[in-house]
């Protein structure tokens, strides 16, 4: 893929948005995302969207915060079953400052990364052209 090809690929991303979400998971990982101006991207969410198969079919990534995990576990495991049913890679976003996720998640994710953004850029840019993702391009961050 060319350079500019490639910096000029919209992504479709879907991104849970939990009914629960108290300490705004959501929003950090939106302000994060958003900081990246090279990045651009459509959204959906998993509050103002319905999880049809359609919308399957058009998601690059979806992205699963796992701090909203333990509040909105059906929703998690609901996307999990969508996006392998459709084949959509899945990224784990750990939950801010935490290094630890469950297990059984990390299994069922194409990649894990934690909140820096040129990691979860890279990370969905990886696994959308096909890649697999190997690198823990943030474990040593500050962010």
């Amino acid at each position: 893929m060319s350079d500019e090809i490639h910096e000029n690929r919209v992504y479709t991303l879907l991104i849970t948005k939990g009914e629960h979400d108290p300490i705004n998971q959501y929003d950090f990982y939106k302000e994060r995302i958003d900081s990246q101006e090279d990045f651009s991207y459509v959204e959906y969410n998993t509050l103002d969207n319905d999880l049809t198969d359609g919308l399957f079919e058009e998601i690059d990534v979806t992205i699963l915060l796992f701090g909203l995990y333990h509040y909105n576990k059906e929703l998690f495991d609901e996307l999990i079953d969508k996006s392998k049913e459709f084949n959509v890679p899945l990224l784990l976003v750990r939950s801010y400052g935490m290094e630890l996720i469950l297990r059984q998640l990390e299994e069922k994710s194409d990649a894990v990364v934690g909140w820096n953004p040129h990691c979860i850029i890279d990370a969905i840019e990886t696994l959308v052209n096909g890649g697999d993702w190997v690198k823990p391009c943030d474990v040593a961050d500050e962010y």
